[in-house]
């Protein structure tokens, strides 16, 4: 359990943030290419979130098309 706790602590606390960075990007990635926007729609989101890497994904589930808006329940 010691060497776990040393090795977390010597660890840069910036790896686990770009870890969270990159699987955010590629998540919403994944979900804008997936989604029923138009080509040209769907390039310039893919273009915002790579661009844009800290806020880009947020801007997507913002302001991207949201899947469950046209579901009635």
């Amino acid at each position: 359990m010691n060497a776990a706790l040393e090795w977390a602590a010597t660890v840069d606390p910036r790896w686990p943030l770009l870890t969270f960075l990159v699987l955010l990007n590629l998540w919403s990635t994944g979900l804008v290419i997936l989604s029923a926007a138009p080509r040209r729609e769907k390039a310039l989101w893919v273009a915002v979130i790579f661009l844009c890497p800290i806020i880009g994904g947020v801007l997507w589930f913002v302001f991207g098309p949201k899947p469950w808006a046209g579901r009635r329940g």
